[in-house]
């Protein structure tokens, strides 16, 4: 098994970092409503869900699917200097196919607007099992989406 492994991408958006961070950081529970096409439904189930520890809940549809999943993840880290929030998933369906998954979401200042920088680190079971593109699909949309919902408010 060759371990931990990692996929980075990248998107401009047209929202100040700022704006994108702080919906981030304080408002994933509130995906249902940015993205219903791919967030069913979140909780928060320890925590204010707005500070490092909180352990949400989110049941979510993957980029072409039809099949509801679940996700458990906990606040690892917030870096509001830096515009840093990592997630570590701690149970759900990503545990039939990954040992280890983790998400860094980082904003930062780009022209008038941002980049958002999604890196997924995991380590899968076995070989067999392919890398995670279609969760970085799913993040995509979604920074997309948080962007489109920060200019409608």
């Amino acid at each position: 098994m060759a371990g931990v492994c990692k996929a980075v991408s990248e998107k401009e958006v047209k929202c100040s970092p700022h704006k994108f961070y702080e919906l981030i950081k304080e408002s994933l529970h509130d995906l249902p409503a940015i993205f219903p096409e791919g967030y069913t439904d979140a909780q928060i189930l320890e925590g204010d869900g707005k500070s490092e520890g909180s352990l949400r809940l989110w049941k979510y549809l993957l980029p072409g699917s039809t099949e509801e999943m679940t996700v458990k993840a906990r606040t690892a880290k917030q870096d509001d200097v830096n515009m840093i929030v990592v997630l570590y998933v701690e149970e759900g369906d990503l545990h039939d196919h990954y040992k280890h998954f983790s998400l860094t979401i980082q904003v930062s200042p780009k022209g008038g607007g941002s980049l958002v920088k999604w890196t997924v680190e995991f380590e899968k079971h076995h070989g067999e099992i392919p890398d995670p593109h279609h969760y970085l699909d799913l993040l995509n949309t979604l920074t997309e989406k948080v962007d489109a919902h920060i200019h409608k408010a």
